[in-house]
């Protein structure tokens, strides 16, 4: 028997295509599989999305940590919640000797007076050094601020106030930097 004979079918009838296995009816298949190969499946686009979602996730944890840390204070050489202060010297007190001083005239009044004694409380004893150094000075910028004032400028307790302010603010001047905290009457006698 020929090639033809066993090609052929024995009852005469044209071979059948889908029985046939031919170059021609495999191409199309092969094509088919090529074609899914390049086209992405669900399991790539799956990768894709993931891969895009932790690379998001990464950014947000690193931008977060940078955040936090620069806001802490830790990125910075100087730390914001961090200072240094130097406590004040304790207080220390110094007598102040007796002044006794001509107050202003007034109708009223013609020959007006007035005695004090005081005590200062100084910062620490470098104050008190500075106001020992100083005495002569502090005493001559007391008594001529007291000539300037009247009997009625002193007559109560707002009057005694504003005279304690204002020694005090005599005192800072003339001591500067050091720094008296207030003065204390000790006695007061106005005529």
């Amino acid at each position: 028997m020929s090639d033809e004979a066993k090609n052929e079918n024995p009852e005469g009838e044209a071979p059948d295509p889908e029985i046939e296995d031919t170059d021609e009816n495999a191409e199309p298949d092969q094509d088919a599989e090529a074609a899914e190969e390049k086209k992405p499946g669900l399991k790539d686009k799956l990768a894709a999305h993931k891969i895009m979602v932790f690379s998001v996730l990464f950014l947000v944890i690193v931008a977060g940590t940078v955040a936090g840390l620069y806001f802490t204070g830790m990125l910075t050489a100087k730390k914001p919640h961090e200072i240094s202060l130097a406590l004040p010297d304790a207080a220390v007190f110094h007598e102040i000797p007796k002044i006794t001083v001509d107050l202003k005239p007034s109708p009223k009044h013609s020959r007006p007076f007035i005695r004090l004694v005081m005590q200062v409380e100084l910062q620490g004893e470098s104050a008190k050094t500075s106001f020992i150094e100083r005495e002569t000075k502090i005493l001559d910028a007391m008594q001529t601020h007291l000539r300037t004032l009247t009997v009625q400028e002193l007559q109560d307790t707002d009057g005694t106030q504003r005279l304690r302010t204002d020694l005090l603010m005599v005192i800072n001047n003339v001591i500067r930097p050091e720094r008296a905290i207030t003065v204390y009457y000790k006695e007061i006698m106005i005529r």
